[in-house]
């Protein structure tokens, strides 16, 4: 059975970039008008050079990753990348709801008056953000009860209920001139947490209510997913980084070693063996010389635990705030390359007090590579929302046409 986000009529190339706090990756896949699912041809990446401690990187280096990432997934897929969709996140990010409404006359609701009223809650006069990102949520005519799809209806007012996401513009512009730089032009750009959504969450998920936790190196990002689509996003400036910079500082090892340790032996939760497993520990002196010493790894989980429960309290927070639609109040997906850690989902279902499970990209690609771990969510969810952008483009579903359109359209025009 041919998976509905992904119904082709003909054989496209799409590519993603997951532009990341560390590292960036590449996915580059061939889209099967007669398969069920469309085969990644290529996968690359490249760590971004001075992004360890948390600053935002040289564009030089952030380039640098790029063109490596990006080089890589060329030389699998044997092509060469034109054109790309990418991510963006921080906490110059804003979510909000967004009500719209229009005059269709007592007509049947068509396209036209749809891309008419979406256009008109994406539009903003603001020099410093631009819109990023937006979804209906639902609509209504003549303020009666709300639709998913009010094509064919009948009414004199048409209302629009949208998710909307502004950001910063310099650092959208840095995206896209780094992306130019690297002579790949932007098809389209989305936030870091719905992409990885698109790509761990199933579609009873999406329907029922569900809340999105990418927890990666320098942010958390949150998405919330409600009657079928995102309702709200967040970013928490702390993520699985911090976790590296504790060890590295509470062991007195180098960033690499101390990230090496918590990969092979990190953990959130204690267990019986921990007090006599011991772990060596590479040290530097003043003068910049090597030592080794052995630690319990009781020592290196108590550390890191601290930390993720901070991290996680502050999602409690902000979930809080945020005003959780009820469905969605009790499920809870964790990816991102910090949720690999050891005991991190039983950490999150005491302090959430929700069901969780931790999310990796799901099976709608063939490929001969490994893309199911969770660190290339957001690269998988770029692919699937690129290969959703060009079914909305076929002209034989007219009725799912476009409305993102003159949003990218609008993107390139402003950069």
């Amino acid at each position: 059975m041919t998976h509905p986000r992904f119904r082709q009529p003909s054989q496209k190339i799409v590519t993603s970039i997951d532009i990341g706090s560390s590292k960036v990756s590449c996915m580059i896949a061939r889209v099967n008008g007669s398969d069920s699912r469309s085969i990644i041809l290529g996968i690359g990446h490249h760590g971004i050079q001075g992004a360890k401690q948390g600053f935002t990187p040289h564009m030089d280096a952030l380039e640098n990753a790029i063109l490596n990432a990006v080089h890589q997934a060329e030389k699998e897929a044997n092509l060469t990348v034109k054109q790309a969709v990418v991510n963006i996140s921080g906490t110059h990010l804003l979510s909000e709801q967004v009500k719209v409404t229009t005059d269709v006359q007592g007509h049947a609701v068509n396209d036209a008056d749809v891309k008419r009223l979406l256009v008109e809650g994406t539009t903003t006069d603001s020099k410093s953000f631009s819109v990023v990102h937006a979804n209906a949520i639902k609509f209504s005519l003549d303020h009666g009860q709300p639709v998913k799809n009010p094509r064919g209806m009948y009414g004199n007012t048409l209302t629009g209920y949208l998710h909307v996401v502004t950001g910063q513009l310099n650092t959208a512009r840095n995206i896209v001139n780094c992306l130019r730089h690297c002579h790949i032009d932007i098809k389209g750009i989305m936030p870091s947490a719905i992409a990885s959504g698109f790509a761990t969450l199933v579609e009873d998920e999406i329907d029922l209510g569900v809340i999105l936790i990418d927890f990666g190196s320098h942010y958390t990002n949150i998405a919330i997913f409600a009657d079928g689509d995102v309702v709200h996003t967040e970013s928490i400036p702390i993520g699985s980084a911090s976790i590296t910079n504790d060890l590295s500082h509470g062991l007195s090892t180098s960033w690499v070693a101390a990230e090496r340790i918590k990969i092979l032996h990190g953990s959130t939760m204690e267990t019986t063996d921990d007090a006599r497993i011991m772990i060596d520990v590479p040290q530097m002196d003043d003068h910049h010389h090597e030592g080794l010493i052995q630690v319990r790894r009781s020592l290196v989980t108590a550390i890191i635990k601290p930390r993720v429960e901070e991290i996680l309290e502050l999602v409690k927070k902000r979930l809080e705030k945020s005003e959780v639609p009820k469905a969605a109040s009790r499920r809870v997906v964790i990816t991102g390359g910090g949720s690999q850690l050891p005991g991190l989902r039983e950490l999150a279902n005491q302090i959430l007090q929700k069901q969780c499970r931790l999310g990796k990209p799901l099976p709608l690609f063939h490929s001969k590579e490994n893309y199911h771990l969770p660190s290339f969510a957001t690269a998988s969810g770029l692919l699937t929302f690129a290969l959703r952008q060009n079914y909305a483009e076929d002209e034989s579903r007219p009725s799912q046409k476009g409305w993102m359109h003159p949003l990218i359209q609008w993107f390139k025009d402003n950069f």
